[in-house]
């Protein structure tokens, strides 16, 4: 029954685990809007949270002021993205989101290892996707 029971039983604690592990606290109460893992081919595993304004004003100012920070882009067809082969962090904004991106080649207990967070501007709410791919 794996990955769908991990999927019924995921909770606000491994929500934080996961988000801890790459630097990304939460201080307030959240809601989880949405999570599901798995894949067959490639794994993944999404989440999506409803943040407070505190947490959201938080991380978009530390994807804004990181030394990865790559710009705000209006250009949607020439959005930046991590290269697989140096493990480099990609922070950026686009009008309706915060972005990071990045590679790894120390893999989760699920085996991810690429990264992207969204930190959707209007909405506050932060998506996440780790994959093996």
């Amino acid at each position: 029954m794996e990955p769908w029971i991990s999927d019924w039983t995921f909770s606000k604690k491994d929500a934080i685990k996961i988000l801890s592990v790459h630097n990304f606290e939460l201080n307030d109460d959240f809601i989880i809007l949405k999570n599901e893992a798995g894949g067959f081919r490639d794994y993944y595993e999404t989440f999506t949270l409803k943040l407070s304004d505190n947490d959201f004003n938080r991380i978009s100012e530390k994807i804004k002021t990181s030394k990865n920070y790559k710009g705000h882009f209006t250009n949607y067809s020439n959005l930046p993205t991590a290269d697989y082969k140096t493990t480099d962090t990609i922070d950026f904004e686009t009008d309706n989101h915060f972005e990071r991106e990045y590679w790894t080649s120390k893999k989760m207990e699920n085996g991810t290892f690429h990264f992207r967070f969204q930190l959707d501007k209007e909405n506050k709410e932060l998506s996440y996707i780790g994959s093996d791919e």
